[in-house]
């Protein structure tokens, strides 16, 4: 049987849909019967529970945003129910040893980044 849902972090709250999810059908996820409330597209979360408005949504472990109203157990989350909303990150938080690898043939490329105070790269992290 073809997996259909898959959870980042063990405590994340929602999941990422794996192929098209149908409005009705059942879905059998870490032995949970979920009914998805609304047609879902592949890569798009839904709850994995009853989210209450101001609830936390947990993803990668970590707030990602907030229930900016209910949103049933199955349900698919938007910009129109999920405000984003993270934690500040305050530090650098491990480091790990690595070899450079050899990057000279992207020398010349850019990417949509912003340099953080401490020197790192930083992303928007757009999810939702």
């Amino acid at each position: 049987m073809k997996k259909k849902l898959i959870k980042v972090h063990p405590d994340d709250n929602v999941a990422v849909a794996l192929s098209d999810l149908r409005a009705g059908e059942t879905v059998t996820f870490e032995e949970q019967d979920i009914e998805v409330v609304s047609d879902t597209k592949a890569k798009h979360k839904i709850a994995l529970g009853d989210l209450a408005e101001g609830d936390r949504i947990l993803m990668y472990g970590v707030l990602v945003g907030k229930a900016s109203e209910a949103i049933p157990e199955g349900g698919l989350l938007t910009t129109e129910n999920v405000r984003h909303q993270s934690s500040k990150v305050s530090e650098k938080t491990g480091t790990t040893p690595w070899k450079v690898p050899d990057i000279s043939r992207w020398k010349e490329r850019t990417f949509m980044g912003y340099p953080r105070e401490d020197g790192q790269a930083g992303t928007a992290n757009i999810w939702l």
